[in-house]
C-alpha cells in the first residue's frame, strides 16, 4: 500500500476491476485505508476482500496489518512511516516463504520513514538490503523508453565522485542481463550519457567521461552492445535502442516522465525478484481527494505480470 496517507490506497481501489487478469492481487496494507478511500470515492462495491492463499479460483486477497487505526490523508507522519515499513517487510516475507512471485510497491514518504526511524532513504534500499544485493540499479521505464541510473538518490553535488569505471560497468551489464531476461530482448542495444555537458567535450568541460568511456569499452569486450558517451541533451529526442544509462536521477528521469508520465514505471534490476512501483510519488497535495491516476499501478503490476513470466521462461530455455 505504501504510505497510508498518500494516494497509495485510492490507486489501489481505482485498479482493483483491472489488475489480476492473469495473476490474484495480493494487498498488503490497512483497511481501516481502503474504507476511507471507498467513503470519499462513494464505492459501495469494494470486493469481498479473501484471506492469504484463499482466492484460487480468482478475486483479490488483503492482508490487514492493522497499523493504522484512522488516517489522514497527505500528512506526514511516522505512525504511516512504521505502517509503511511494515507492509514491506510482509510482502518480503511472503516473497521468501514461495507465496507471491513479485512485489509491487505503491509510493512511501521519505520524510515519515525517516521520522519514524527507519534507515533506510527508500523502497529501493530496503529491498536490496533485504536480498542481501549491493549491485542494483534504478531503471524507469514506460512503452516508450526505458532509462537506468548509476546513482539514485545523492545530492547532485555528489554525483562527479560516484562516476566511476565500477560503476558505470555495473549498470551497463546489470541492465544488459536484465533486458534479455525480463524484455525478451536477445542482444539488446544501450546508449549511455555522458556526465557534463556536451559530454565533456574531450575533457575541456570535465574529466568524468574518461571513466564512462572505459567502462563502455570493458562492456564491449564482454560482448555487449553499447555506445557512448552522448550528450544527454540530445540524446533522447529520438529512441533508437533498448536502453539509456543516465549518470544521475533528473537526468534520466526528466526525459521519461516527459514522454509518458502516467504510465512510467520504477523497476529495481539486479534483485533476486521482480519490483516494480508506478513512476510517481505519494501525492500528499491531491491525498484523499479522488483526484489519484490509477494507470501508473496498473502498468507497473501488469510489468510485474510481464516480468515473472518472461523470467520464467528465459529459464526454461536456458535449462534446455
Amino acid at each position: 500500500m505504501g504510505d497510508p496517507a498518500g494516494i497509495g490506497g485510492e490507486i489501489i481501489v481505482k485498479s482493483l476491476k483491472i489488475i489480476g487478469r492473469n495473476s490474484i492481487p495480493v494487498i498488503i496494507g490497512d483497511r481501516t485505508v481502503l474504507e476511507a478511500v471507498a467513503r470519499y470515492l462513494k464505492k459501495e462495491d469494494l470486493p469481498d476482500f479473501k484471506g492469504i492463499g484463499e482466492a484460487s479460483q480468482g478475486g483479490v486477497e488483503l492482508i490487514d496489518m492493522g497499523s493504522v487505526e484512522r488516517v489522514h490523508f497527505g500528512v506526514s507522519d511516522p505512525e504511516y512511516g512504521k505502517a509503511s515499513y511494515r507492509y514491506i517487510n510482509e510482502a518480503l516475507n511472503l516473497l521468501s516463504s514461495g507465496v507471491v512471485s513479485a512485489i509491487v510497491t505503491c509510493p512511501i514518504n521519505k520524510k515519515s520513514i525517516h521520522s519514524a526511524g527507519i534507515p533506510f532513504i527508500g523502497h529501493t534500499e530496503m529491498l536490496a538490503d533485504f536480498a542481501g544485493v549491493k549491485d542494483f540499479v534504478m531503471m524507469m521505464a514506460n512503452r516508450r523508453m526505458r532509462v537506468s541510473l548509476v546513482t539514485i538518490h545523492i545530492p547532485l553535488k555528489e554525483v562527479p565522485r560516484h562516476i566511476t569505471t565500477d560503476n558505470v560497468l555495473k549498470t551497463i551489464r546489470i541492465t544488459d542481463y536484465s533486458l534479455s531476461r525480463f524484455f525478451v530482448t536477445k542482444k539488446p542495444r544501450i546508449k549511455v550519457c555522458g556526465l557534463n555537458p556536451h559530454a565533456g567535450e574531450k575533457g575541456l568541460m570535465g574529466e568524468e567521461e574518461s571513466s564512462i568511456e572505459e567502462a563502455i569499452g570493458i562492456a564491449k569486450a564482454l560482448g555487449i552492445d553499447v555506445e557512448g558517451p552522448y550528450p544527454a541533451d540530445t540524446l533522447f529526442h529520438a529512441v533508437d535502442c533498448d536502453a539509456y544509462i543516465a549518470m544521475y536521477h533528473d537526468q534520466g528521469l526528466i526525459p521519461v516522465k516527459t514522454t509518458d508520465f502516467e504510465r512510467t514505471v520504477n523497476i529495481t534490476l539486479g534483485l533476486p525478484f521482480v519490483r516494480t512501483s508506478p513512476g510517481h510519488g505519494t501525492g500528499y497535495d491531491i491525498a484523499g481527494r479522488g483526484l489519484a491516476n490509477p494507470l501508473g499501478l496498473i502498468e507497473a503490476y501488469e510489468v510485474a505480470e510481464g516480468m515473472v513470466l518472461r523470467a520464467d521462461n528465459h529459464n526454461l530455455l536456458t535449462k534446455s
